[in-house]
């Protein structure tokens, strides 16, 4: 933390003050004194080299930055979004108060702040959280805001942040097809709220906000009006700290009507209800922003798409590379033709095993032990080929077709995602024909 000049008396009698006037390449004050015959002299210079240092002295030069951030919070409350509010408050409050509450507003500069951003995650990662790309973006608007309140003043150019940490990145297209084909599958509400995201755009807090009454199934269309999200309790004596909301959303712009794939048609209103929201708790009431990123990633996690949330499915949206046919042809079982088509790629074959082996072996209803004694392997082992820490044989690659194939719950999925292609059944039949000569 920066410190306020002190003004004390030498043993030769004069009088020396200091104060900041620069910081090193390692963000370290630089100190600058100033001596004097008397108090009143030592400040006048302090006050004059201030001025040639710094510039015009700051209406709040002898603020606190805690106590400028807070009068900046209490005059843009009402004016932004509260949930915008809130990110700003909790930022400032968790990341920048523990570093800078005590000090002057004039020594927390552009420069100053720039340098804090490239600290901050290690300093985060020291009060034993982590701290994302996105909740720097919060820090740096927050404080640029109030740098700007408090010196009426450009904010410059873009302020540099950490290289180490990067922004969500988008799909691949192959990822997006692995999500519609579990889509397809798996009819539940997390994987409609994923289908949503990623070829509509929407946004957590929206989704939440969306009503059936909202949803024109005869257009195929979202209407997006209003948006969920948690804000702080205004009763301070109520037990829960903070309340969930929802509210119209504030600016025009972002109101918009959203077309829906048509091949969802079906899939959508497998959840309508009139009156009531589309993605619901269990309670059949309105699901909490993060409670339902939570289980979105969870869902994914369980079909092997870990690491995926929300924001990469929106940028994907964003970016264009949600293409709606691969979608529309999954769920029409118009297949494109795979690689190995004409010849066995065994590999490939165990590999795609390997990754879908949880979900299909969650549908047919068995065990891990159970799954084990069908293969000849101790369960250990069995979990071994689920987790990817063993490679799935040949064999026991055949094994495994054998059940998954002649069950009536999974027989469909196995052809669609290709793990009995053509060429393999050609072989199987050739074998056949040789045995009944």
């Amino acid at each position: 933390m920066a410190r306020t000049e002190t003004i004390y008396e030498r043993k030769d009698g004069r009088f020396e003050a200091r104060f900041i006037a620069s910081r090193d390449d390692e963000g370290k004050a630089v100190y600058k004194a100033i001596y004097g015959k008397s108090k009143a002299e030592v400040r006048e210079k302090v006050a004059a080299a201030k001025k040639e240092i710094y510039g015009e002295p700051s209406p709040y030069e002898d603020k606190t930055f805690r106590e400028v951030a807070e009068e900046w919070l209490l005059s843009c409350k009402g004016q932004i979004a509260s949930t915008t509010y809130d990110r700003y408050k909790e930022a400032l409050e968790r990341d920048v108060y523990p570093e800078y509450s005590d000090t002057p507003m004039q020594d927390v500069t552009v420069e100053e702040m720039n340098r804090f951003l490239v600290l901050a995650p290690g300093l985060a990662e020291k009060r034993g959280r982590t701290l994302q790309y996105s909740g720097l973006q919060v820090m740096r608007a927050a404080m640029s805001n109030v740098i700007q309140y408090a010196s009426d003043v450009t904010r410059g150019n873009s302020i540099p942040l950490p290289n180490n940490i990067s922004s969500y990145e988008e799909l691949s297209a192959e990822q997006v097809e692995r999500i519609c084909i579990r889509a397809k599958y798996n009819h539940t509400q997390e994987m409609l709220a994923v289908l949503l995201v990623l070829f509509c755009g929407t946004r957590n807090g929206e989704l939440c906000a969306l009503s059936c009454d909202d949803v024109d199934i005869d257009r195929m269309e979202l209407f997006i009006h209003r948006t969920a999200h948690r804000i702080s309790n205004p009763d301070k004596d109520a037990e829960n700290k903070t309340a969930l909301v929802v509210e119209e959303i504030p600016r025009k712009k972002q109101i918009r009507r959203v077309r829906i794939p048509e091949v969802l048609k079906s899939y959508i209103q497998e959840f309508m209800i009139p009156g009531r929201m589309l993605i619901r708790n269990r309670e059949g009431l309105m699901v909490d922003p993060r409670n339902l990123e939570n289980r979105l990633t969870n869902t994914l996690d369980a079909f092997g798409l870990s690491g995926i949330n929300s924001e990469r499915l929106r940028k994907t949206y964003q970016k264009g590379i949600s293409d709606e046919q691969i979608l529309t042809n999954i769920f029409l079982g118009i297949r494109p033709d795979r690689p190995y088509r004409g010849s066995v790629d065994i590999t490939w074959l165990r590999d795609e095993m390997s990754k879908d082996l949880a979900p299909l072996r969650l549908l047919v209803g068995l065990s891990h032990d159970e799954m084990g004694s069908i293969l000849g392997i101790s369960e250990g082992i069995y979990r071994g080929l689920e987790n990817g820490s063993h490679d799935i044989s040949w064999d026991q690659y055949l094994a495994l077709l054998f059940v998954f194939h002649y069950n009536g719950r999974t027989i469909d999925i196995v052809d669609n995602l290709g793990l009995f292609p053509q060429a393999l059944k050609e072989k199987m039949k050739i074998g056949q024909a040789v045995r009944s000569q």
